[in-house]
């Protein structure tokens, strides 16, 4: 049974009782400013400069590494070749996993150092994991179009928000440990 908390004043009732919801609400608060922060970036740079330039042209660079006989071009917000033309549009870019992970980083209880470190470890192994993912939903165009939507649309986006959870999980453990590795008790 856990110890009784001890109140001596109404503010410190409140956020007694507050401090098992703080974590989920500024969890929830930051994704939510996250997302609103995303919608007001204007399609045009996001269609025209930021998937070009940051999603579909280093896709090319991964499936010509993978299979250089598929002659993908970049064009615009598009992955195109004989096969296929896989279009990156907003929500499809894998901002919103991105979101996920970073938003639980910066509500966790961490100090500035590991919060920092972790949201940028993260943005960079979820923004590897989503060309991956690009790359592969690629294949799947090109080769297996009947597959097109349930892999769009359920397996990868379920696996990419279960690795990035499991990043989180690691990256939570590490947050909570001491410099020499000792579990800290909280």
């Amino acid at each position: 049974m856990a110890d009784p908390v001890e109140v001596t004043t109404p503010s410190a009732f409140i956020a007694a009782k507050l401090r098992p919801w703080w974590f989920p609400l500024w969890f929830a608060g930051i994704y939510g400013l996250m997302h609103q922060a995303y919608f007001q970036i204007p399609d045009d740079l996001l269609r025209d400069t930021l998937y070009h330039w940051g999603l579909v042209r280093p896709d090319v660079a991964v499936i010509d590494l993978l299979a250089p006989d598929e002659q993908v071009v970049a064009v615009g917000n598009h992955l195109v070749s004989a096969r296929a033309n896989l279009e990156i549009v907003r929500g499809c870019d894998g901002s919103g996993a991105m979101f996920l992970v970073v938003s639980a980083m910066l509500a966790y209880p961490a100090n500035l150092g590991r919060k920092l470190a972790g949201v940028l470890a993260a943005a960079g192994f979820m923004y590897l994991l989503n060309l991956l993912r690009i790359a592969a939903i690629y294949f799947v165009v090109a080769y297996y179009p009947a597959w097109f939507l349930p892999a769009h649309t359920y397996f990868a986006p379920t696996l990419i928000v279960v690795l990035g959870c499991l990043f989180f999980a690691w990256w939570a453990a590490w947050a909570r440990s001491d410099a020499d590795g000792q579990r800290r008790v909280s």
